[in-house]
């Protein structure tokens, strides 16, 4: 009698097939939403840090202009350390790469070499285009 009692709670205390599937199917939403969310949010978040690092770089043009008198050719020369100077901003060869794998460059408005601004190709890494994140296009 003391077996027959033991099997039928230790039947009581597992999941039923039904139980087994709710689950399933509660996770498989989840993981819905995650597959369609996710990339928005990385995309914010990318399309944010090519922001910040616009106007880190302008700044770093900045300082350069106020050293020099001039604006660099390139934003190469912002992590030069040839010299016994500090670089005008951290990070090496990677501070000059935007989020998405492509090359910060900067630009000049107008004819004349004034009034530089940085800009980033944004997801399609194409400078031209609406998606391009600019130093000059700060949002309010």
């Amino acid at each position: 009698m003391k077996k027959e009692n033991k099997f039928a709670n230790a039947v009581k205390r597992g999941f039923t097939l039904v139980e087994l599937l709710v689950v399933v199917a509660i996770l498989g939403i989840l993981a819905t939403g995650a597959v369609v969310y996710v990339p928005r949010f990385l995309e914010s978040g990318n399309k944010g840090a090519a922001e910040k690092d616009v106007q880190a770089l302008k700044t770093a043009v900045t300082q350069y202009y106020t050293e020099k008198r001039k604006y660099p050719d390139n934003l190469d020369v912002l992590v030069d350390t040839s010299g016994d100077k500090e670089p005008y901003i951290e990070g090496g060869e990677g501070a000059l790469i935007d989020p998405w794998g492509n090359k910060y460059e900067i630009k000049f408005k107008g004819n004349k070499k004034n009034s530089p601004y940085i800009v980033s190709g944004g997801p399609d890494g194409t400078i031209g285009t609406e998606d391009d994140i600019r130093s000059d296009e700060a949002k309010k």
